[in-house]
């Protein structure tokens, strides 16, 4: 059985193998095959749901074994329909036939967005975008998002700096989340303080709050006042670089990060006590970095074999050296008017040290969850860049 929709310039739709496949050949020649049984369950008409909004009525099992088609036709000239066996019809857009003909044997699998990681280059380019644009303006506002996909960091510049500003800019990113350290944390060096944020003290490079099962998606630090002669210059890393040097100079320590599981604990008595047991580097279906969960002030070694606990903690040790190199950071001495947001799943945060007695350095930092943050960037490059709006972007670190 084989039915042709004729005479289209961009693709040509035949029923083949008695209605279990559907040939998709595009204007180029380009030919897939496409299974009627899973074309079926991608239906979206009233009858079958509406996946987009949550409101699928077919489920799985409704699709089974030896579902097949038997006509194609076009219904206008954007637009394809398919009559099933059972007098059922579905309708799908040309474009969404298109994209599968890919390959002359399997279905085109959607697109991965993948990050090119930077070291400290990155000061030459760092993406600064006007913060009064980007609350009023969509446009500004996707370069911003576009920037955080990118390079995984962007700077808003020309920024209030009362502290009451904060969470107005924050929440034109996506909705803040409330930690136990409330929506905004302000860190403020203080004597007898109970986390590293509040000190003084130079921090190696690192995420925040790994000993959470799902870490905050993305970080921002909105500079209320800052001393820039007495020290406290923000160290950027991404992780991601750092996890392609570490695979490229010692490859063993590499693996053993996406394996070894790496206790990360927060813990106040009487009061919070956060564990996780986590990678490292996380790694997505295809093998590609998808997240980084490191923060050396955190770390536990989970008692076990001796050769093993020091092959992990030389291995973590590889890490953080590569955490220190100067050439693989982008260093910033934040000012009222700036302020940053950075993927706290990518790219580890730093500071050097500074002198308390010169000036109050004072910062106000709220996290935003990763989902919500695409979300947005979804949402606009559908207006802005439609051909991005459905790659599946980096996730961060998982379990």
């Amino acid at each position: 059985m084989t039915t042709n929709v004729l005479n289209h310039p961009l693709v040509n739709v035949t029923v083949e193998d008695q209605g279990n496949r559907i040939g998709v050949t595009s204007g180029s020649g380009t030919r897939a095959l496409v299974s009627a049984r899973v074309l079926r369950f991608a239906c979206d008409c009233d009858l079958c749901g509406d996946v987009k909004s949550g409101k699928r009525w077919l489920p799985p099992d409704m699709v089974p074994v030896g579902t097949m088609a038997e006509t194609v036709f076009m219904s206008d000239p954007q637009t394809v329909s398919l009559t099933w066996a059972d007098g059922h019809v579905s309708v799908y857009p040309l474009w969404q036939l298109q994209s599968l003909a890919v390959t002359a044997v399997t279905p085109m699998r959607p697109a991965r967005f993948r990050a090119k990681p930077w070291d400290a280059s990155l000061a030459e380019r760092i993406v600064r975008v006007d913060c009064a644009a980007a609350l009023s303006e969509d446009a500004p506002l996707f370069t911003a998002l576009e920037a955080l996909r990118d390079d995984g960091i962007v700077m808003l510049t020309d920024v209030p700096h009362e502290p009451e500003d904060t969470l107005a800019i924050a929440s034109r990113f996506g909705p803040v989340r409330e930690t136990s350290y409330g929506r905004v944390f302000d860190l403020i060096s203080k004597p007898n303080s109970r986390v590293a944020g509040e000190t003084s003290r130079a921090q190696l490079a690192h995420t925040d709050e790994p000993f959470r099962y799902a870490p905050p998606g993305f970080i921002m630090f909105h500079a209320i006042k800052t001393a820039a002669e007495g020290g406290g210059t923000s160290i950027m890393v991404d992780g991601f670089k750092v996890a392609q040097r570490l695979k490229e100079t010692r490859p063993e320590a590499f693996d053993l990060l996406t394996r070894a599981g790496v206790t990360h604990r927060r813990l106040h008595e009487g009061e919070v006590h956060f564990e996780t047991e986590a990678h490292v580097i996380s790694l997505d279906s295809e093998g590609a970095v998808t997240g980084i969960r490191f923060n050396d002030r955190c770390l536990v070694l989970q008692p076990g074999d001796a050769r093993e606990t020091e092959q992990l903690l030389d291995a973590l040790g590889s890490f953080s050296v590569l955490l220190k190199d100067e050439s693989m950071q982008f260093r910033h001495q934040l000012v009222p008017g700036e302020l940053l947001i950075f993927d706290n799943g990518r790219i580890l945060h730093g500071r050097t040290e500074f002198d308390q007695s010169i000036g109050v350095r004072h910062l106000r930092s709220c996290n935003l969850d990763r989902d919500a943050v695409h979300s947005a960037f979804r949402t606009l490059a559908s207006r802005f860049a439609p051909d991005d709006a459905f790659e599946v972007l980096y996730q961060g670190p998982i379990l």
